[in-house]
């Protein structure tokens, strides 16, 4: 029995309530499935307990969650506290948005608090630091002077953040590859005929090709990162909806993928052009197809490309829509705990098969001869 989060790896404390199951003071269960989840209260990410520890707990749930008199109910979820502080919240088929709302809003809400108070303080750090040092009217008077300066800064803090900053996944040598915003936007994910993820990454040593269980382990652990600021629950809610119509988790896969290897072959196709343009027979041929890629791109995307800049290429994981990125993590994570709920299903049929087997062999040898010959000839 495990007593710290699978994945920040924070003790998810004990309770006093659930006698088969001890662990965590906030649990889900669905009693239909026969699944039964620990909240981390730290990072507030759902836990699966394994399967051969939660059915009498699951039942232990149930009956503790239908003999207490104060709870909020819906059609699909409930939620109630028990006298000593442990909280169940009860998962009858509920309807993807509302599920999800409850899943992951308070994930990525939370990312979103702590972004919120990150950037507070150090604006308020800032113009505390600005008031003692020139006070108020000093500021107001170079203010207008100091804002080229400050741009540049920004700059450079946009260039930090994208070359320096990253997440770090696992090759398929088992090393750690270190993978930045910047490297993001060179990096190609696909999708095989059986829609199948892979993902060309290029990281700070190279280039690595990534595929199946690597690839989605490595892409979930980059869209926690580039979703680090997490989202409003209306967006969550609009994630959610996107699994919902596409019917679930491993369709919005497949769809959200689409959608990227569009997004970056149109990049790769503009990119294409722009080096074009650079080529002609003279200069003034030559200027003529800038201009003339110029117009293209503000009519696209609404902006006016510096000649030489790279293009941003919108099929990079961190350019994708909000909505998109977040329905994209939230279905690599179910995905996930699917097949690791089919792949405890499959050994117990393993296991199911080995012991009728073993079984039937044990009677064989209880039978006698003669008996065996009856049953056969008759």
């Amino acid at each position: 029995m495990y007593a710290t989060c699978l994945h920040c790896h924070r003790d998810l404390g004990r309770n006093e309530a659930v006698e088969q199951f001890p662990v965590g003071r906030r649990l889900a269960f669905d009693s239909a499935k026969g699944r039964l989840w620990v909240i981390c209260p730290a990072c507030q990410r759902w836990n699966l307990t394994p399967i051969e520890e939660r059915w009498e707990a699951v039942e232990s749930c149930e009956r503790l969650f239908r003999g207490q008199r104060l709870r909020s109910q819906t059609a699909n979820i409930g939620l109630t506290r028990i006298s000593e502080g442990t909280e169940l919240i009860r998962i009858g088929s509920p309807l993807r948005p509302e599920f999800a709302a409850w899943r992951y809003g308070a994930v990525f809400r939370r990312r979103l608090q702590r972004r919120v108070a990150v950037v507070s303080t150090v604006g308020a750090g800032t113009a505390v630091a600005g008031l003692a040092l020139l006070g108020a009217p000093a500021i107001a008077a170079v203010a207008p002077l100091a804002a080229a300066p400050f741009a540049h800064l920004w700059m450079i803090g946009l260039f930090v953040r994208d070359h320096f900053g990253g997440a770090s996944v696992i090759g398929g040598s088992g090393r750690q590859l270190r993978v930045s915003l910047a490297n993001l936007n060179h990096s190609r994910v696909s999708l095989s005929a059986d829609e199948e993820l892979s993902i060309s990454l290029q990281h700070s040593s190279g280039r690595e090709k990534l595929e199946g269980e690597r690839a989605r382990r490595a892409i979930a652990t980059l869209l926690a990162h580039v979703n680090k600021a997490g989202a409003a629950q209306h967006t969550v809610r609009d994630a959610s909806e996107m699994i919902a119509t596409a019917g679930d988790p491993r369709r919005t896969i497949a769809q959200v993928a689409n959608e990227i290897v569009r997004r970056t072959d149109e990049h790769d196709q503009l990119s294409a052009e722009q080096r074009q343009s650079f080529r002609g027979a003279t200069i003034r041929e030559a200027v003529k197809a800038q201009m003339a890629f110029q117009e293209r791109m503000r009519e696209r995307f609404g902006f006016w490309n510096f000649n030489g800049a790279e293009l941003v290429n919108h099929g990079a994981l961190h350019r994708l829509p909000r909505v998109h990125r977040l329905a994209l993590e939230m279905s690599l994570h179910e995905a996930s705990e699917q097949h690791a709920l089919d792949e405890e299903i499959a050994s117990l049929e393993r296991a199911w098969r080995e012991a009728e087997e073993i079984a039937a062999i044990a009677d064989d040898l209880l039978v006698p001869p003669t008996v065996e010959g009856r049953l056969n000839n008759g």
